[in-house]
């Protein structure tokens, strides 16, 4: 009697976890078309390049090349990184991309993007 219970409690464990794995499959995250349309535009592109169109024509001036000439790291942001006055603080002990752009200059241009929407957090600062 005992074995034919615990044959119809495994039984029923497992339709039910059989009902819950099939009633989640094919469900999405809906997303409208704009966000839909800015999330493809982020991941289809290069750090680089979404970083380089946010950058103020005159910045882009100072470097030497374009976009593809920047080199891109991921690092976790400490409050020893030297920082623009303006830089968002709330990334500190986060990781990050820090763009390094090359410039005419003898100094590069460092330049701290999110990890997620590649959006300017702030400059590095260099001598």
């Amino acid at each position: 009697m005992k074995k034919n219970i615990l044959i119809i409690i495994s039984v029923i464990i497992l339709a039910v976890a059989g009902l819950f794995y099939y009633s989640n499959q094919g469900k999405e995250k809906i997303i409208n078309d704009n966000n839909q349309s800015n999330i493809e535009e982020i991941y289809k592109n290069d750090p680089r390049e979404v970083v380089w169109r946010q950058l103020p024509a005159k910045q882009k001036e100072r470097i030497d090349g374009d976009w593809q000439d920047g080199k891109v790291s991921k690092i976790i942001l400490s409050e020893n990184n030297m920082m623009s006055p303006a830089a968002d603080k709330s990334y500190i002990g986060k990781e990050i991309y820090l763009v390094e752009f090359p410039t005419k200059d003898i100094n590069g241009m460092p330049v701290y993007a999110d990890l997620k929407t590649f959006n300017i957090i702030g400059y590095g600062l260099v001598d």
